[in-house]
């Protein structure tokens, strides 16, 4: 059973032809599923995150006394409640207390250090609302939610003040998160490792870096952009994050399953700094494949029914990487065709992520806002800072963006720009006789 849509799982199951149900929500209920193959059964339920929901779910389409192989998800917050339908259900899954230790961001890094892994300090801010709120322990911190994800609700603090400021802040933003953990800032660059963890080791893995990390992406409204290092022309990044991503694993307990682990690099040395127990977003997948041949959601599925991963390499020369494209605010109007933008050169792969009319917000707040995202092949490094900036300034000329609460009149100038004439009363013609 999977728990939430992962398409490319759903796409081994085809080929493959294993019978698998897949559990979703509203949002795939209002965006609309992909094509599913035959041998997958959808079942919507209220809530993924929910076992009450799901189970209900189950048992009203007839399937409360399946028999599943295992339970398994992508999506980050039903972590933990795949764990307990796993037990619920009376098979294999991530446990209970695995799976908190990766949802839990100050339990994540307390594991990791008793293992003796470089890693921030933390501490927790239990409830926000609370009156009394502690000093700033560090020189400078980054304050998140403790079950966070995609750096929503994340801030850099320099001092006491600073925190107390933001905390006020948060307090005030609807669908607040309460419980807060305050993390000792990490000097460094942000890497990533993708990869697949087999018996307790790790059978492959891909290391990338974010241009800049994911705070400062948001922070300053730039666009996330990643690239996968090379095993060969990189071999040193490989060699320093792969021992360190091995030994988080095994302070977390995840022994089977496919993982991404976030990690800093800092003059020669690497800090862990979190793990999700399942694939990455922001074309992860798509990077991966292309530049490594190993599909992630074909060894997901392996693993989910018990077999060895096929993970054989099949290294593809030069630098992979990714684009998020963004806009500015207001209604979106019109976009690119696909067929548009995977004419243009050096181009692998599109994801344009809004429909026409969708209202687009006035700034980043966090990493998964975008219009769309785009994947790049080149011969060298520089050669894909250069298309990347060439792709981005042709969406900029390409994208069309009502400005909200734009006045009427403003409107009716801007007809002919946007290819409607502007007469907007239609004609009359009475016949005589």
């Amino acid at each position: 059973m999977l728990v939430g849509v992962d398409r490319y799982v759903l796409r081994a199951c085809g080929r493959r032809g294993i019978p698998a149900v897949v559990v979703y929500g509203p949002y795939w209920r209002d965006s609309g599923l992909p094509a599913l193959p035959d041998c997958v059964t959808p079942v919507f339920v209220e809530d993924e995150c929910s076992a009450e929901a799901v189970l209900t779910a189950l048992t009203r389409a007839g399937l409360g006394e399946e028999r599943f192989a295992s339970v398994t998800t992508t999506n980050e917050y039903a972590l933990v409640n795949v764990a307990v339908l796993a037990q619920a259900l009376g098979c294999p899954g991530i446990t209970p207390a695995v799976a908190l230790r990766f949802r839990d961001k100050y339990l994540q890094k307390e594991a990791v250090r008793a293992r003796g892994i470089p890693t921030a300090r933390s501490l927790v801010l239990e409830d926000i609302h609370d009156d009394a709120l502690p000093e700033l322990p560090f020189a400078a911190g980054v304050i998140k939610p403790v079950t966070g994800a995609a750096t929503r609700q994340t801030a850099t603090v320099r001092s006491t003040d600073e925190l107390h400021e933001t905390v006020r802040r948060f307090r005030t933003e609807a669908g607040s998160a309460r419980t807060f953990v305050v993390e000792e800032f990490q000097q460094g660059d942000e890497w990533m490792v993708d990869g697949v963890v087999h018996n307790g080791k790790i059978v492959f893995a891909s290391v990338a870096p974010y241009t800049q990390t994911c705070l400062s992406t948001v922070e300053s409204q730039a666009p996330l952009q990643i690239r996968r290092f090379d095993p060969v022309t990189d071999a040193w990044t490989f060699d320093l994050a792969v021992p360190v991503a091995q030994d988080a694993l095994e302070a977390l307990g995840l022994t089977d399953g496919v993982f991404h682990m976030e990690l800093f690099h800092h003059q020669g040395e690497v800090y862990f700094s979190e793990c999700g127990a399942r694939r990455g977003g922001a074309l992860m997948h798509e990077q991966v494949e292309c530049k490594f041949g190993v599909d992630l959601g074909e060894a997901a599925l392996s693993l989910a029914i018990g077999e060895e991963p096929d993970v054989t390499v099949s290294l593809r020369p030069g630098v992979v990487g990714s684009t998020y494209i963004t806009s500015p605010p207001g209604i979106l109007f019109d976009v690119p065709s696909h067929d548009e933008v995977m004419s243009l050169p050096d181009v692998e792969y599109v994801l344009l992520g809004h429909l026409v009319g969708a209202s687009l917000p006035a700034a980043i707040s966090d990493t998964t806002k975008r219009v769309g995202q785009v994947m790049i092949t080149t011969g060298t490094l520089d050669e894909f800072h250069k298309r990347s900036e060439e792709v981005l300034a042709w969406f900029a000329d390409r994208i069309t963006v009502i400005p909200a609460g734009t006045k009427g009149r403003d409107l009716h100038r801007m007809q002919s720009a946007l290819g409607y004439d502007n007469r907007l009363m239609a004609s009359y013609r009475r016949e005589d006789g």
